[in-house]
């Protein structure tokens, strides 16, 4: 099941080093996977960087082990030059005497960016980076104190439906898997009202893992009938009242809530296009048509055509997944 994320180009062993990150979120610092793969292909041991104040994954992952200059490292992120609540990851790889590394993307925080790698080449050690790793994982990383980063994502047919009566599922299995994913990254994930009234999601992170799921917000709007009444039923959900709580903005933050998943329909997906909050767009696609059903707004489509620049596109068996970034 884990393997979905292969389509997104990861390789298998970074793939392991995302999954084991994925069990935990040391906020307000990133989360970081690593693995330890020996000369054979076999792997020794993962570990991550677990908490706020814990060991780094890279210092984890070499405490009381054997480690051999055949030995592979794959870490989701660059290995940090300075000293912190470990001593410096990059200097700890070097004292291993491993001679190759794998590292997801250029760590951003200005106290490394990029030192870090230099230091392992300039002692012979062979690093080769993974880019988009890191983006993956920790989305919004070094963004911004004042925004959430918010990510929107949605599923369509070929004849852009995203919705059909009695048609549970527009995407295909990885496709879904991979979503679950992505859930797993955010601290939050958003809907509007009537998805929570005619759906009754669960909005929680379903894999063979045990990853966290996000907490769940519910767009209410202004009209607080009934609010009490799903509210108690979902204990666990967060409910954004506007004329209540201000601006969205600072409802998640004051929640300590940095990014999140936008995952409803047309309504409130146009809802923050117009707001121009949405930083980052999932676009799933089947092969598929449906013919009947509820077509995804031209409006979005035409706010991902002006004002967002299409980084990627990967193939999914029958599903290709289109990749945005606000421009």
């Amino acid at each position: 099941m884990q393997n979905s994320l292969k389509y997104l180009r990861f390789s298998e062993y970074m793939i392991e080093a995302i999954k084991v990150a994925l069990r935990y979120n040391p906020t307000p610092n990133p989360r970081v996977g690593a693995v330890l793969v020996n000369k054979d292909n076999k792997i020794k041991k993962v570990a991550a960087h677990q908490n706020k104040g814990y060991d780094h994954a890279e210092y984890s992952l070499f405490k009381n082990s054997e480690v051999s200059p055949d030995d592979t490292l794959y870490v989701t992120l660059e290995p940090c030059f300075h000293d912190d609540t470990s001593p410096s990851c990059a200097s700890t790889v070097i004292q291993t005497g491993i001679k190759s590394v794998v590292v997801g993307d250029i760590d951003k925080d200005k106290r490394t960016d990029g030192k870090g790698i230099d230091l392992l080449r300039q002692n012979d050690i062979e690093v080769i980076v993974e880019e988009g790793v890191n983006e993956f994982l920790n989305p919004g990383y070094k963004y911004s104190d004042t925004k959430p980063f918010l990510i929107g994502k949605v599923a369509i047919s070929n004849d852009n439906i995203i919705y059909k009566e009695n048609n549970k599922f527009i995407s295909n299995q990885q496709s879904r898997e991979i979503s679950h994913y992505i859930r797993s990254t955010v601290d939050c994930i958003i809907i509007g009202k009537n998805t929570l009234i005619k759906d009754s999601p669960q909005l929680n992170v379903r894999l063979n893992d045990k990853f966290l799921s996000p907490t769940p917000i519910v767009i209410w709007g202004n009209n607080t009938r009934d609010l009490m009444t799903y509210k108690k039923n979902n204990s666990n959900f967060l409910f954004y009242v506007e004329n209540e709580e201000g601006s969205f903005n600072d409802y998640v933050l004051r929640n300590n809530l940095k990014t999140g998943l936008i995952e409803g329909g047309n309504k409130i997906l146009s809802y923050f296009f117009e707001q121009q909050q949405i930083d980052k767009f999932y676009m799933f696609k089947s092969d598929s048509n449906l013919v009947n059903g509820l077509k995804l707004d031209t409006r979005i489509q035409n706010y991902l055509k002006k004002d967002y620049i299409l980084n990627d596109q990967y193939q999914i068996k029958d599903n290709s997944l289109s990749t945005y970034t606000i421009k």
